[in-house]
């Protein structure tokens, strides 16, 4: 199953093969933070939408998006790491990029994607 299946809406999605780097941009009138982040790392992990409910022991999905809806988000920006990638998300963009054996795992490092 998709995201699309599931509902969820992104507005653009790329990969860059060369730094394993997946990239979504959502409107927040049609997706929440939360859920952009669910469709990226479904991509990212090639795996159903609906099978990554372990998200939640990583993230705070409400708090997540609370502070990343409306206009004094536009300075946020969340890091964390989940399943081996490395997880940045905006008000408007997640990006998550596969994090490599010797890399910092925490998601701490110049790994991170912009």
């Amino acid at each position: 199953m998709s995201a699309r299946e599931t509902g969820i809406s992104l507005e653009s999605f790329s990969f860059r093969p060369e730094s394993k780097t997946y990239r979504a941009r959502y409107d927040q009138n049609e997706t929440s933070a939360s859920m952009a982040v669910v469709a990226t790392l479904a991509a990212a992990l090639d795996t159903d939408p609906t099978e990554i409910d372990q998200l939640q022991y990583s993230i705070d999905a409400g708090a997540l998006d609370g502070l990343l809806d409306g206009p004094a988000a536009t300075d946020a920006r969340v890091e964390f790491t989940f399943e081996r990638h490395a997880v940045a998300v905006t008000d408007t963009t997640v990006t998550a990029a596969r994090v490599s054996d010797g890399d910092n795992e925490s998601g701490t490092d110049d790994a991170m994607p912009a």
